[in-house]
């Protein structure tokens, strides 16, 4: 039997027989539309970013992400104000999406 996945036209732009992949800092080259669109949206808002991943979890579909930012720029502010700083610069992006998952961390400083 086949299963038939259907995709909105309203999705970023994103091949919805495309394989899932694992986006990050490395890997910038090999993303796809959707993926591509909300790591260069994250990396401008967050410079000293230690890493940025971001993955197609709806099948290749794009239409649920799950995003993880790991920057010191969080320092201070609460799990809900960091994952709010997260839906702020990504609001266009999202009015897209069927879903969004968001990770935050501090990076742990390395010991000198």
């Amino acid at each position: 039997m086949f299963q038939i996945t259907r995709c909105s036209a309203k999705l970023i732009s994103t091949n919805c027989f495309a394989l899932r992949k694992y986006a990050d800092s490395s890997k910038v080259a090999t993303l796809k539309g959707g993926e591509n669109i909300l790591y260069t949206s994250l990396q401008k808002k967050f410079p000293q970013a230690k890493e940025i991943k971001i993955k197609d979890i709806s099948g290749g579909c794009g239409a649920i992400f799950e995003v993880f930012i790991s920057t010191t720029e969080f320092k201070g502010m609460s799990m809900v104000k960091q994952h709010q700083l997260i839906n702020e610069v990504l609001k266009d992006q999202i009015k897209a999406m069927h879903g969004i998952r968001i990770h935050t961390e501090i990076p742990v400083e390395d010991n000198k």
